[in-house]
């Protein structure tokens, strides 16, 4: 629940999380919910950041309308331009009727944009025209439509690098990132499985009508594990799990989960205060990281694909964990 107690974020919305990140993070978006203008969520895929959508939209004077939401990397760009924009019979081949786009069909509510660095230059002037002016034109038309419509958007990519490189116009992320909300990686606010995985134990049991618990060496492992996949992944383990232990207590087998870290220990009965677990999975994480970029000859861009990741998540990572690049052996600039 979100410090100030106004709106329980975790019950109307499922976003669980009191790590400090988290409670930051509701924070602003609580403030985002009480205005109307643009926001751009930004974080790793699978961190929740359709769910934050939602839960703005949710929480704001907007409730009652519509929730409306298109992936940008889906589709194919001339259908994407056609989704959002709507279209004119004999627009285009097989246009058979007109259609309202996304933005028409989203009056009074929010329209939500995933993914919105994987647009192209065309499509961006477009939408960028569409902010500007609080109009739009169909495909095929020549009447502008006003529209009533709160815009947040979201990316995994680093869309300020994307400026740099000519692959984002910087004049619409002035316009799209007017509030931008970071989605913190799991593994950076581990503090907060616990509380996930009983989160989605208890919609499944809702679901089942069964009794599911975790056990106390399935709840390690679940501390121990990176989450490449963040929220996502740890659901889907949850469920699996469950799947596999019908009754009683899931077993960390039943998690089946791949690449789990085993924390050191120096005896079965060895007691680990939990911020000497998060000392290790920090320390860890900065010795795996150092040796990706050691084998990437420092080139971050190579080491982000490397990882899986992207170059902004990956810089965020090397920042909070202290890693310079003076103190990287053999580094270059990337």
């Amino acid at each position: 629940m979100i410090a100030r107690g106004r709106v329980d974020w975790s019950r109307r919305f499922g976003i669980v999380g009191q790590s400090r990140a988290m409670q930051r993070l509701l924070v602003r978006a609580e403030r985002a919910a009480e205005c109307d203008i643009p926001v751009l969520i930004t974080g790793e895929t699978g961190t929740g950041k359709e769910l934050l959508a939602r839960a703005i939209h949710g929480s704001s004077s907007r409730s009652a309308g519509p929730f409306v939401s298109e992936a940008c990397g889906a589709l194919p760009q001339g259908l994407l331009e056609s989704e959002l924009f709507g279209h004119e019979e004999g627009a285009f081949t097989g246009a058979s009727e007109a259609r309202a786009g996304l933005f028409e069909r989203a009056s009074g509510g929010t329209l939500f944009i995933d993914e919105l660095g994987d647009t192209s230059e065309a499509l961006q002037a477009k939408l960028l025209r569409v902010l500007q002016e609080g109009q739009v034109r169909r495909l095929g038309g020549s009447e502008p439509v006003s529209l009533d419509v709160r815009l947040i958007a979201s990316t995994q990519q680093d869309l300020v690098q994307l400026v740099r490189e000519g692959g984002f116009r910087r004049d619409l992320l002035y316009r799209v990132a007017v509030l931008e909300l970071e989605m913190p990686p799991l593994r950076e606010r581990i503090e907060d499985v616990p509380l996930l995985a009983e989160h989605f134990l208890e919609r499944i049991r809702g679901e089942r009508g069964c009794e599911l618990s975790l056990s106390q060496a399935a709840l390690d492992r679940l501390l121990e594990h990176d989450w490449p996949g963040n929220v996502r992944e740890l659901e889907n383990a949850v469920r699996v799990g469950a799947l596999f232990q019908r009754s009683g207590a899931i077993s960390p087998e039943a998690l089946q989960l791949e690449g789990a870290r085993e924390t050191q220990t120096e005896s079965a009965d060895a007691r680990i205060s939990y911020q000497d677990l998060l000392d290790q999975l920090s320390a860890r994480e900065r010795d795996y990281l150092e040796a990706v970029l050691r084998r990437c000859d420092g080139n971050k861009a190579r080491a982000a694909r490397r990882l899986g990741v992207t170059r902004y998540a990956l810089r965020r990572s090397l920042k909070r964990l202290g890693l310079l690049e003076e103190e990287l052996v053999g580094a270059t600039s990337s």
